[in-house]
């Protein structure tokens, strides 16, 4: 199945992306829009990768589970990602910080696309979603000092029809928002409004 994704991919990816639309049935209440920026000049540049992997004719996406004792983000799940160092393109910041992350090695990934840039307000990122497809590898060296474990996510578990919701604490208030519940694990905010767009451009791939 690995050549029938690539070559889907790379075809779609010269194609209109599903774009806000599709991120935003993930969106959290009291967003209003700001993940669709524009994002301040001053804005963090960062890139996570959405990896596909394909194992077993399952294609899922490896996210970190960040530890519970972090004081940011704490608990949560993410794509593998950070800030850009000095030179870098977009891409090469992603592949970087998914080897240091989760241990998967560089050559084992193929960048195919990039999602619809997003402005993640509360962090104040300009967050570029690559995508990139590969082998699943045999187990994951995570970087302990902020990840618990790494979690496989399928493909299929975060279509429109598997929109869960949770409550979270915005802005000083409890609130209800959407989210994907996978494996024992709430996926909400800025990486489920990936997910779904992600999910959206695959959408006709025969899987």
């Amino acid at each position: 199945m690995m050549k029938e994704l690539k070559r889907y991919l790379l075809n779609r990816f010269n194609e209109p992306l599903p774009g806000h639309r599709a991120q935003m049935i993930l969106e959290p209440a009291m967003s209003y829009g700001r993940h669709r920026g524009p994002a301040p000049r001053d804005a963090r540049r960062a890139a996570v990768m959405l990896l596909l992997h394909v194992s077993d004719d399952e294609i899922t996406i490896p996210m970190v589970k960040r530890r519970d004792d972090l004081e940011f983000h704490a608990g949560e799940m993410a794509f593998p990602g950070g800030g850009l160092e000095d030179g870098e393109s977009w891409e090469d910041a992603a592949i970087r910080e998914c080897t240091e992350e989760t241990g998967i090695n560089a050559a084992q990934i193929e960048i195919v696309g990039i999602l619809t840039p997003m402005y993640v307000f509360g962090s104040r990122n300009l967050v570029m979603p690559i995508v990139g497809i590969g082998t699943r590898p045999p187990s994951y060296t995570v970087d302990k000092a902020e990840i618990e474990r790494v979690v496989e996510v399928p493909l299929k578990a975060v279509g429109v029809d598997c929109i869960s919701r949770t409550t979270r604490r915005l802005t000083g208030v409890d609130r209800e928002v959407p989210c994907f519940k996978v494996k024992g694990q709430e996926i909400w905010g800025a990486s489920a409004m990936m997910l779904a767009e992600l999910s959206a451009l695959m959408s006709d791939f025969s899987r």
